[in-house]
C-alpha cells in the first residue's frame, strides 16, 4: 500500500515539474565571404555610377562607359546571387541547432533528428531529412559549441577530424547570449518507442539530452536514441 502511495507521489511530482530549456545564441563574425560581398557591392555601384556619368552626362561621352555599366551590373548580380553580407547566426542548446539568416525564417533541427554532425573543409554540416550547414569562418565559436554539445548528446553521430577540432576556439560557460527555448511543437510527431502519433502537447515527454519525443504511455526507462535516463522526463 505504501509503495502505491509513493509511486503516486512520484508521478504527481514528475507531472508538475518544469524543466527550463535554454540555448546560446552566437552572432556571426565578419568572414572573408562577407568582406568580399561588401567589396563587390561597392565596386559594382561605383562602376555603374561612373559608367552612367560617362554615357549620359559627360561631354564628350566616354567610350568605355557601356562596358563600365555592364561590368558593374554583372558584379552586383553576382553579389545578389552568391554574396553573404550578414553571415549566419547560430543557436545551440537543449532544442538542438537553429540557423538564422536575415530575411529568412529561422531553421531548427533537434539533436535526435541528426544522423550525423560533420565538420569538414571549414563547414559544419548536419545530416538529416532537411540538412543544414554553416561556415566555421563565419561563426567559429558556434562551431565549437556544436562540437561540444554533440559530443555530450549524440557522440556516435559526431564526425570531426582531430585537425578540425584543434582549429576551433576554446569554449567557456560565458559564451554567447543565453536564451530560453520556446516550447516545441510536438503535435503530429510520432513517439520514438511506439510510433504512436502525439495529438496533445500534454501527452509528450522529452529526452533531456537529445530531445527525442515519447508518448507518456510508452516512455521507456532509457532514451532509445541516446541512452539517457528518462526517469525524470
Amino acid at each position: 500500500m505504501a509503495d502505491k502511495k509513493d509511486a503516486s507521489k512520484r508521478k504527481k511530482s514528475r507531472k508538475g515539474k518544469r524543466v527550463d530549456r535554454t540555448e546560446r545564441r552566437f552572432i556571426p563574425e565578419r568572414s572573408n565571404a562577407a568582406m568580399l560581398t561588401l567589396a563587390g557591392t561597392i565596386a559594382g555601384g561605383v562602376a555603374i555610377g561612373a559608367g552612367g556619368y560617362g554615357q549620359w552626362v559627360s561631354d564628350p561621352r566616354v567610350a568605355a562607359s557601356p562596358w563600365l555599366v555592364a561590368g558593374g551590373a554583372v558584379v552586383l548580380a553576382a553579389v545578389i546571387l552568391w554574396g553573404d553580407m550578414e553571415g549566419t547566426g547560430v543557436r545551440v542548446g537543449d532544442a538542438g541547432v537553429a540557423l538564422e539568416k536575415q530575411g529568412k525564417p529561422t531553421t531548427r533541427i533537434a539533436w535526435c533528428d541528426m544522423r550525423e554532425v560533420v565538420v569538414d573543409n571549414g563547414t559544419v554540416r548536419f545530416v538529416a531529412d532537411e540538412g543544414l550547414s554553416f561556415k566555421v569562418s563565419a561563426n567559429p565559436l558556434a562551431a565549437a559549441w556544436v562540437v561540444r554539445e554533440a559530443e555530450e548528446r549524440i557522440p556516435k553521430c559526431l564526425k570531426v577530424e582531430k585537425a578540425e577540432r584543434e582549429a576551433l576556439p576554446k569554449t567557456a560557460e560565458g559564451d554567447g547570449e543565453r536564451l530560453e527555448v520556446e516550447p516545441l511543437q510536438v503535435a503530429g510527431r510520432a513517439c520514438r518507442a511506439s510510433d504512436r502519433a502525439i495529438t496533445f502537447e500534454r501527452d509528450a515527454r522529452f529526452c533531456p539530452r537529445c530531445g527525442e519525443v515519447y508518448h507518456k504511455d510508452s516512455l521507456p526507462e532509457a532514451c532509445l536514441t541516446c541512452d539517457a535516463d528518462l526517469s525524470d522526463a
